[in-house]
């Protein structure tokens, strides 16, 4: 299943929010009491399966200690206006059946917009309270408003039973007693495996029994011993295959370290693998009544992790969510949580500063405010942020960051294959940043270094006293993944130009040496002479005189094995 979008008012700080889930992967980001957590209640208050419902009368009631008092908009308790949640699901036929089949065969079996040969449907739940506590349920099936009462209150409690949302919130205790994390060793067994484990247990009790016939005749011969005469029965309760809890150890060393040995980070991460492998494994159940593609939720899934292991956990479950299409939601503070796949998948909220009404906002993420979560998460002034949309949404694992599109060119020519085994890697993204100011801000370069698995920083000789410092503390080093371009004489990537190709260009341009020697000019100059000269490397098309370019692309090769 996909929650596809939720609309939430009057409920804690979220007066009028609307939120669109697009792709698998979704980061909610804010400042603390933003209200990140607010929208993860408010689904939990609409659908989670651990929240015990009653039914009375027609009214599907009893959410325990929800009172519209406690949980209603601060301001708005003298309005007494409802609390109102209402979110859209996608339910797709094939993985998530027990739905699926539910709802058309049974509730809208002979209605046409509910038609079951449909790939996927629509539904639409809205939940109400009062401020007298006064409960009600809008179910909407595609186009189709469910009103009988007897089958909404059916729907509601099948979807409360079937835990098609699944809830982790890394900052709880995660070991402890009433903890959804602890998994039963029956959620790892096939119903046909099942099958044959219960002949096993039946024969298996049998030679228990048999056993225990001999203890309970010497206790009952002890017992005859007393004035009062017993007679001792030995049973067992059966093996509870049902309720046995799975024990999750890591090895290290060759030896099983159990996992609540590990550190805090280490155990986290694991039980969030877990719910991911459930997920699949329902998906994949091999009955249609229990056949189910569950939505994950993680709170803070970068608790207790170091940066670094932030990073790579971040770009793996984006990754898993993609390859296994299973919808991840998540409520972060790291950079690291954040999408790099698409800019409209990370969500920021901020409150608002009026004192009398500081209700949650959602930052659009659209083309202007893309960056908005990154600036915020990492903490840094919106104008060091730079124009870094190329870099950060880059899909290719092979990252290299030049100054600008002319330094691209040259290293895209270096890509052809008449440079033979002195070509650049073509596998190698060459992204340009229109500029460097960005790379002084160690906050960023260290954020860069950490995101993607292997990216390099090429910059001009001229500029590298500049940045060397900021770069090289985010972890890059000069030869290895830092490459710095340019001779003494020009110090910069038209220093490996060959001469002749110089002399060419300056010979047919004239007005560009004139525009060189004038102060107000010599910009224009420059940059004139820069695209001409590329555009005349580029038509060369030349092999002959580029021993410094070789030796450039050499390294960078080097630095991505």
């Amino acid at each position: 299943m996909r929650i596809k979008q939720i609309k939430i008012q009057n409920y804690r700080t979220l007066e009028n929010v609307e939120v669109t889930f697009n792709g698998y992967y979704t980061a909610i980001s804010g400042k603390n009491n933003a209200g990140k957590s607010n929208i993860v209640r408010a689904i939990k208050t609409l659908v989670d399966s651990r929240l015990h419902f009653r039914i009375r009368g027609n009214s599907i009631t009893g959410i325990s200690n929800f009172n519209w008092k406690e949980e209603v908009t601060s301001w708005k308790i003298d309005k007494k206006e409802d609390i109102k949640i209402t979110a859209v699901f996608e339910i797709i036929k094939d993985t998530d059946t027990e739905i699926y089949k539910y709802l058309t065969e049974m509730i809208f079996k002979n209605e046409l917009h509910a038609d079951s040969s449909s790939e996927s449907i629509s539904l639409q739940l809205s939940f109400a309270k009062t401020f007298t506590n006064d409960e009600s349920y809008t179910v909407i099936i595609n186009k189709d408003e469910l009103t009988d009462n007897y089958k909404k209150k059916e729907l509601i409690k099948r979807l409360q039973t079937t835990e098609f949302l699944t809830f982790h919130n890394s900052t709880m205790n995660m070991f402890g007693p009433f903890d959804d994390s602890m998994d039963r060793m029956v959620d790892f067994i096939s119903s046909s495996d099942s099958d044959r484990i219960s002949k096993k247990k039946e024969e298996l009790l049998n030679l228990i029994r048999k056993s225990l016939k001999s203890h309970q005749q010497k206790l009952t011969g002890w017992l005859g011993k007393l004035e009062e005469k017993y007679e001792v029965s030995l049973s067992v309760q059966g093996l509870n295959f049902e309720r046995e809890p799975i024990d999750i150890s890591l090895k290290e060393k060759g030896g099983d370290v159990t996992l609540d040995n590990w550190g805090s980070g280490t155990r986290n991460r694991t039980l969030i693998f877990l719910k991911l492998f459930n997920a699949v494994k329902r998906a994949q159940n091999e009955s249609d009544t229990d056949r189910i593609k569950p939505i994950i939720i993680i709170e803070e899934p970068e608790s207790f992790l170091h940066p670094q292991a932030q990073a790579e956990f971040g770009r793996v479950l984006q990754d898993l969510a993609d390859e296994l299409k299973i919808q991840i939601i998540i409520t972060t503070h790291s950079p690291y949580f954040l999408s790099i796949k698409s800019p409209f998948d990370n969500i920021l909220l901020e409150r608002t500063k009026n004192k009398n009404n500081p209700c949650t906002s959602l930052v659009s993420p659209n083309a202007d405010g893309w960056w908005k979560p990154f600036v915020d998460a990492l903490g840094i002034k919106a104008e060091d942020f730079g124009p870094m949309k190329e870099v950060i949404f880059n899909g290719n694992e092979n990252i290299l960051i030049v100054e600008g599109t002319i330094d691209k060119g040259y290293l895209e020519f270096l890509q052809s294959h008449i440079h033979g085994a002195n070509a650049l890697r073509t596998d190698i993204e060459i992204v340009p940043i229109n500029g460097v100011g960005a790379l002084k801000n160690t906050v960023w370069v260290s954020f860069i270094k950490r995101k993607f698995k292997n990216v390099c920083i090429m910059i001009d000789l001229d500029m590298s006293t500049d940045f060397i410092k900021s770069l090289e503390s985010a972890g890059f080093k000069k030869g290895n993944n830092l490459f710095i371009v340019g001779t003494k004489e020009t110090p910069n990537i038209e220093g490996y130009v060959p001469a002749d190709i110089l002399s060419q260009v300056t010979s047919e341009n004239p007005n560009i040496t004139r525009k060189l020697m004038n102060n107000k000019e010599a910009k224009e100059g420059r940059d004139e002479l820069k695209s001409k000269l590329l555009k005349k490397f580029v038509e060369n098309n030349t092999t002959c005189g580029l021993e410094n370019f070789y030796k450039l692309v050499k390294d960078i090769n080097n630095a991505y094995k």
